[in-house]
């Protein structure tokens, strides 16, 4: 059985969306971020749901659409990665998830 691991983007990237939605729902902050998860949770049965987004450094990206969030990710047979989830409304050029290290 796959697992679902969320890199330390992606991490950050729950908690943003937990403090934005926060600021005037604690409990619809919660909600979201849960709802959020349990999409991802559904890669481990069909990781080819969503639509092939660019291949870095040999490794096939994938993307899907939940909400007003793009989440990419990678996956292989045993492990589904979840990259980053990153808002719609934002420039995907400006996703951290996505600029080479120096």
């Amino acid at each position: 059985m796959k697992k679902v691991i969320y890199l330390e983007i992606a991490i950050y990237d729950l908690k943003s969306i937990y403090v934005y939605i926060s600021r005037d729902s604690v409990k619809y902050a919660k909600l979201e971020v849960q709802k959020i998860k349990a999409f991802a949770e559904s890669l481990k049965s069909l990781p080819l749901k969503g639509r092939f987004y660019q291949t870095i450094k040999g490794k096939e990206i994938r993307s899907i659409v939940f909400k007003n969030y793009i989440i990419f990710y990678t996956f292989d047979n045993d492990q589904v990665s979840i990259l980053t989830i990153h808002h719609h409304a934002r420039l995907i050029s400006n996703n951290p998830a996505f600029k080479d290290k120096e």
